[in-house]
């Protein structure tokens, strides 16, 4: 059985206290991230809540994913994994990446996440569909730069990729969320699911390591669809 997740009330009155000074300089409207940079928390709460920008689906197949079929709800707005460059007010570009494995040969020709702009930097962030090197995150297969994300704290806007990669039953994968040149100093988040509030495996990168970690913990929301 998968491991129950802490509950919400308790992670909002830690990192709020934790994240105070590491957010002080930023000057963000109700943001604070936890000590160590890694997670993001919108402390006031949704001011806009927007139907999810859900294209059409019903020729594609859900290969994986969490993302909630309500269109008010389609993620939790104010918690997320923190998404930065490494000129961000940080000063350390922070990605994450979920894994999954397909049941059967597809193409993958869409992939949503709810990553959402911190107000802060360049509003950006860079998906992508990445091959496996052992547990982690390995080369990129595509990748595209989303732009004009919604702002985090509020709901339900998700940024799109298109991609056209041809995936293999059995073989693991990767949804990517980082960043690059262009959002270098960028500050986002990618706000978590609101379907499963289970730990599963994920992985993170930071600059100060260089270097993809495997660990697990409550999923980020994402979509990958194919046919």
């Amino acid at each position: 059985m998968r491991k129950p997740v802490v509950r919400i009330v308790l992670v909002l009155s830690v990192l709020t206290v934790a994240g105070i000074v590491a957010l002080a300089a930023g000057g963000h409207h109700g943001i604070v991230t936890s000590q160590d940079g890694r997670l993001s928390i919108a402390t006031n709460g949704p001011s806009h809540v927007t139907p999810a920008n859900m294209e059409p689906e019903s020729d594609l197949k859900i290969i994986a994913g969490n993302l909630s079929q309500y269109p008010y709800g389609v993620y939790f707005c104010c918690y997320g994994y923190t998404i930065s460059g490494p000129d961000s007010f940080l000063g350390t570009a922070y990605w994450s990446a979920v894994p999954f494995t397909p049941s059967a040969n597809y193409t993958v020709e869409r992939i949503r996440a709810s990553v959402a702009w911190g107000s802060n930097g360049a509003n950006g962030a860079t998906l992508s569909l990445n091959a496996d090197a052992n547990g982690v995150p390995g080369a990129a297969l595509a990748s595209f730069d989303a732009t004009n994300l919604g702002t985090f704290g509020d709901c339900c806007l998700v940024a799109v990729a298109k991609t056209g990669v041809p995936v293999t039953a059995g073989t693991q994968y990767w949804v990517v969320v980082s960043t690059d040149a262009s959002t270098d100093d960028t500050f986002d988040a990618w706000d978590f699911n609101s379907t499963d509030q289970r730990s599963y495996p994920l992985a993170s990168y930071s600059s100060s390591s260089g270097v993809w970690t495997a660990g697990e913990g409550l999923l980020p929301g994402y979509r990958v669809l194919g046919k």
